[in-house]
């Protein structure tokens, strides 16, 4: 199942479980062997997105609705996410392309965070609350709210950079479309959160940009960044960047937390009163939105482009506080997802009916896409997880299946290096060959299978199953070989059927047969030699017969004159 914003391809798919383990709220689950998205915790952060090496998943596109705007000849703006210094290196190129597409505007989305940084400096200069975290970040807002919403008290009561851009631009520019041009799939939900509405209309990802334009795409023309009030807000995109508009401040101590994991440490933190007169800086990418994961899955450079905004402000002119020119005020609130409690002895069933049942059993590997074999069982209870999904567990078992049949099979089989020397030979083999008493391993093939025939059929195997046979006088047998090469470990496994018993059988039967066979013919000889007696007898008296006969005849035709 797919959520609003990640679809999941599962033609695509290869069951890898890379997005299970990616995702930092267990939102991304393996149910019905693929899988799935559930949609009340996720928060958007799109590591699963990031992660998946097979493009199972696609995110959202407004991509359609943003050009029959254009093609409708409507006013429709861009407002530019300052991490677009990542892909291209000019922004007015960017810009020139962009318009020549149809876009009646492009301005940087930084303006909205030097409002941002502005409201930001209001509340640590009235002092008033206990901690501020900040709300810049719609995966982390989401995340507060749902797993923290005792902490809400402490989010910043501001709308985040887009959403101050974008209630700018509507009111510069009554009736035009506003469009985000984003590193962030979170952003996608943001512009739909009733409580922003009309801020922005669309969002369409840098990677959907650099498709459109990329052919056109030029840089032989001068850059123009233009400087504005408060363009320091350039930086946002890099970690620490909101802390960096600020200045000095002796009310609040001043935190970037950046990683979702990080987060929810520095979270906990606050939850158990360690922290306290803190400003956090929270980021949900690691590396704030310069690793969004809209610019995951195309070349980009984070540090050029780190380099290129820092040539563009001026990092001594900080952000002022004061008036702001529209509605900086969001409002947060508690939404505590549902987390259905375990009892220890539910837990402890469950990781016995997983094979989890010593130290010894219990890997936390991470493989199945949990980070313990604990929150494996957790996620099973909870009907998140296949609990047949165990690496560690179904090698243990395939390699038991492989022992018992190698130890039991009657058929000898060694497995040989490229070398031709032995790597592995089962109980069968060496019993047949007479090295029960010996370690074969790193023996040459030429001193056990003494035939030079059999070694140019090994060393000329490739993909199909040679077969041979040869009679050894040293062992008294006749041997077939199956002989199969392993490409992959350049390995041959020969397999040894021991044929001397049964063609001693068909010897056997051979000389059963040719001896009935003279004996029948010997019968048949003594029956001809009879027949021909008995033919003979037979003549002899039907010629007296005759003679008799014909004196008979002679006698009556003489009385009869």
């Amino acid at each position: 199942m797919s959520s609003s914003f990640i679809r999941l391809v599962a033609s695509q798919c290869h069951n890898c479980m890379r997005c299970v383990r990616a995702c930092p709220t267990d939102a991304m689950t393996y149910i019905r062997n693929e899988p799935t998205i559930q949609e009340d915790i996720c928060i958007l952060c799109g590591r699963c997105f990031v992660a998946c090496p097979h493009e199972a998943k696609s995110v959202r596109s407004d991509l359609k609705i943003i050009r029959k705007w254009i093609a409708d000849g409507e006013e429709v703006i861009i407002s530019a996410a300052p991490s677009f210094a990542a892909v291209w290196p000019k922004f007015s190129s960017l810009r020139k392309l962009l318009i020549a597409r149809g876009f009646s505007m492009v301005d940087e989305t930084a303006k909205g965070a030097a409002l941002v940084s502005r409201s930001f400096l209001n509340l640590i200069e009235e002092n008033t609350m206990d901690n501020i975290i900040t709300t810049c970040c719609p995966a982390v807002n989401t995340l507060i709210e749902k797993e923290y919403p005792d902490l809400v008290q402490y989010m910043a009561p501001v709308v985040s950079p887009l959403i101050a851009h974008g209630r700018l631009l509507k009111q510069e520019h009554p009736g035009a479309k506003v469009v985000f041009l984003s590193p962030c799939i979170a952003k996608y939900k943001e512009i739909t959160d009733a409580r922003f509405a009309g801020a922005v209309d669309a969002c369409i990802s840098m990677e959907e940009v650099v498709t459109w334009i990329e052919n056109d795409l030029k840089e032989d023309e001068e850059d123009d960044w233009k400087d504005f009030e408060g363009s320091i807000a350039r930086i946002y995109p890099t970690a620490g960047g909101i802390i960096e508009t600020l200045p000095h401040s002796d009310n609040y101590t001043y935190y970037a937390v950046d990683g979702v994991h990080r987060i929810y440490t520095a979270l906990e933190s606050i939850r158990k009163g360690e922290l306290k007169k803190a400003f956090l800086e929270v980021n949900a990418c690691r590396g704030a939105c310069m690793g969004g994961p809209l610019l995951a899955h195309f070349t980009h450079n984070e540090w050029a482009g780190q380099a290129r905004i820092r040539r563009n402000i001026n990092s001594a002119k900080k952000v002022t506080s004061g008036e702001l020119p529209v509605d900086m005020k969001a409002e947060w609130r508690a939404d505590p997802v549902y987390r259905p409690k375990h009892t220890e002895e539910e837990i402890q069933e469950q990781m016995r009916k997983l094979g989890k049942t010593s130290p010894m059993k219990i890997h936390d590997c991470g493989a199945c896409g949990y980070e313990t074999c604990r929150k494996k069982a957790i996620a099973v209870l909870e009907g998140k997880a296949d609990p047949r999904i165990c690496l560690p567990e179904a090698l243990e078992h395939a390699l038991s299946l492989s022992d018992v049949v190698l130890d039991n099979t009657p058929n000898g089989i060694m497995i040989l290096n490229e070398d031709l020397t032995v790597y592995e030979m089962n109980p069968a083999a060496r019993k047949m060959l007479g090295l029960d008493m010996v370690n074969p391993t790193g023996l040459p093939v030429e001193g056990i299978l003494p035939n030079e025939e059999l070694w140019n059929v090994i060393r000329g195997t490739r993909m199909k199953t040679q077969y041979f046979h040869c009679y050894y006088e040293n062992y008294e047998r006749l041997l077939q070989h199956a002989i199969v090469k392993i490409p992959s470990q350049n390995r041959y496994v020969i397999i040894l059927m021991d044929r001397t018993s049964e063609t001693r059988k068909e010897e056997e039967l051979n000389q059963i047969r040719m001896h009935t066979l003279d004996v029948t013919q010997q019968v048949i000889d003594e029956q001809m030699r009879a027949v021909q007696e008995i033919a003979s007898l037979l003549g002899e008296t039907t010629a007296r017969s005759k003679v008799a006969l014909r004196n008979l005849q002679e006698v009556m035709e003489r009385d009869s004159k």
